[in-house]
């Protein structure tokens, strides 16, 4: 009988216990979906540009982050009268939301902001936007850029049309039509069969797939504002971006897990999506810019320079060693690599072409020593240029030759067990060095002498591309300059070809490429708030 009931208040307790966690679960559930259902994703306005103003008219475009609004539109009113707002709703256009301020007044400053409504509730976005009518006695002329799009060549390089009437009228020295704020050439207007006039313009863009302002002004007042789309014509080689959740230092990539060394190493932990710190740094070691290289189990650093100081009232007794680094992620340890004499020399030399490849299973280190570093490139310092590689069995870097040649800004690629050199030489005319373009070279391991394959641009117009990182894609060498210059060399064919941007970044800030998870990735903006690693991809289309 005791056994009885003991096993009914036991099996009481489970049916409690198990009508208990029903009832947790529900309550977890309806909590869950009411918390879902209450956390819409607030709608960000983005991309909000003037197409055309005229003297009673604004066309205004913008875009969303994403959809999920009743309806949209801007609330707009005159700068000098605040209180007396307009609104007018946006219709959609592809991706892009349009709308029209008409029947305003000539030569009047209006203001205007972006809402939405969800959920019936009005979202006023805080950014407010200014715009300024034409006057009423310049709208005359009526200007328009008719096309859709305007198409460039892969320099670059337009025309387009500006139709418009009177322009018999123009004084075409006191007319300046500019592109993004660069002025354009103009032809004379020609009249056209429907009594109108066209003025053909021609200039040059940077080869981006964008909208570019086009401003015209008279006697210096503004008669014409338009925005239209630049687009490339042919199939060219296409780089975009895709922002990452990485977090943004310079980058170093082992076994494809990231580290970072900032005045002490840390290691990015996918899963919590945040930074562990490993170890500090000994200072004057590792630099907290340097970007290491995978090899020997460890990761490798460009050369740092230390000083041994003699007097302190006489700098000329200083004398500058240059030294590697390596870390190793298993260990903890960080090594150096004191190297041989040639890298000494007397305080006042910088370093510059400061980084390491691999070439044949092999590593090397290259750098230069110059006597001063200028901006204009057709200036070459007294340099010298070095060359190191590691010998995995005394784990040393050994001493392998210097470059021969004139290089500035070289950079080594490592493709197919073949070793190429890329850098600024020296153009001469009449025997007078003039200016410096971009050359690449197929270059021997035993020898290290250069081979020149391509020499880019002409005597008249060198091709002076400073490059800041080259890295092997699918075979072919991307060299950057900047985030909005970037081009590729095909080893196979001994072409170099432009890379247009399907998207551009708004700061110019380039940390170097790096790969990860097989994707080539570019630290794009260290220094900003918004401080993202982008994964870069390069089609070829039209």
């Amino acid at each position: 009988m005791r056994i009885q009931t003991l096993s009914s208040l036991k099996l009481m307790q489970m049916e409690r216990c198990s009508s208990l966690l029903l009832l947790w679960m529900v309550c977890v559930f309806f909590s869950c979906k009411k918390k879902t259902e209450l956390e819409d994703p607030a709608i960000l306005v983005k991309s909000v540009y003037i197409e055309m103003i005229k003297s009673d008219r604004v066309d205004v475009k913008y875009q969303f982050s994403h959809l999920g609004y009743q309806e949209t539109g801007v609330l707009y009113y005159k700068k000098s009268d605040p209180n007396k707002v307009s609104t007018i709703h946006a219709i959609r256009q592809a991706e892009s939301l349009k709308l029209s301020l008409e029947h305003l007044e000539p030569n009047t400053e209006y203001a205007f902001k972006v809402f939405y409504k969800l959920k019936d509730v009005q979202q006023i976005d805080a950014k407010e936007y200014t715009v300024k009518t034409l006057s009423l006695e310049l709208a005359k002329f009526a200007l328009e850029i008719k096309n859709d799009s305007i198409i460039y060549d892969a320099s670059g390089n337009f025309t387009a049309d500006l139709i418009g009437e009177n322009l018999n009228d123009l004084n075409l020295r006191e007319l300046d039509v500019k592109l993004n704020g660069t002025t354009v050439d103009l032809d004379y207007p020609v009249q056209l069969a429907s009594g109108k006039y066209k003025i053909t313009i021609k200039g040059k863009s940077k080869p981006v797939n964008a909208i570019s302002f086009v401003v015209g002004s008279y006697q210096g007042k503004e008669i014409f504002f338009q925005s239209v789309p630049f687009v490339s014509a042919g199939e060219k080689y296409w780089l975009s971006y895709k922002p990452t959740l990485l977090r943004c230092y310079y980058t170093s990539v082992f076994d494809n897990e990231l580290y970072y060394f900032n005045q002490q190493v840390l290691k990015w932990n996918v899963p919590d999506q945040r930074l562990m710190v490993l170890r500090k740094i000994p200072e004057a070691t590792i630099s907290v810019s340097a970007v290491g290289i995978q090899f020997d189990e460890q990761l490798f650093f460009p050369v740092t320079e230390k000083t041994d100081y003699g007097n302190i009232n006489d700098n000329s007794d200083d004398v500058s060693y240059r030294q590697a680094y390596s870390y190793h992620p298993v260990s903890g340890d960080i090594y150096s690599y004191p190297l041989e004499d040639q890298s000494l020399s007397k305080s006042g030399r910088m370093i510059e072409n400061n980084n390491c490849f691999i070439h044949k299973g092999e590593l090397y280190l290259t750098f230069s020593l110059v006597d001063q570093l200028g901006s204009n490139p057709s200036i070459f310092p007294k340099s010298d240029s070095f060359i190191y590689r590691y010998n995995k069995a005394t784990k040393t870097f050994e001493f392998k030759g210097k470059l021969d040649s004139k290089i500035l800004n070289h950079h080594f690629v490592s493709i197919k067990d073949q070793l190429y050199l890329l850098g600024l030489v020296p153009v001469y005319d009449q025997g007078l060095q003039m200016s410096a373009t971009l050359s690449i070279f197929e270059v021997s391991e035993q020898t290290f002498k250069p081979e020149e394959i391509y020499r880019g641009g002409t005597v008249a117009e060198p091709l002076t591309f400073r490059t800041k990182s080259a890295v092997v894609y699918d075979q072919k060498i991307l060299i950057a300059a900047a985030l909005d210059n970037f081009i590729l060399f095909d080893p196979s064919n001994r072409e170099l070809y432009p890379v247009l941007l399907k998207n551009n970044i708004n700061n110019m800030y380039f940390g170097g490429f790096f790969s990860y998870n097989n994707k080539l990735h570019l630290n794009a903006d260290l220094f900003f708030t918004s401080q993202k690693i982008y994964e870069i991809s390069i089609v070829k289309g039209n």
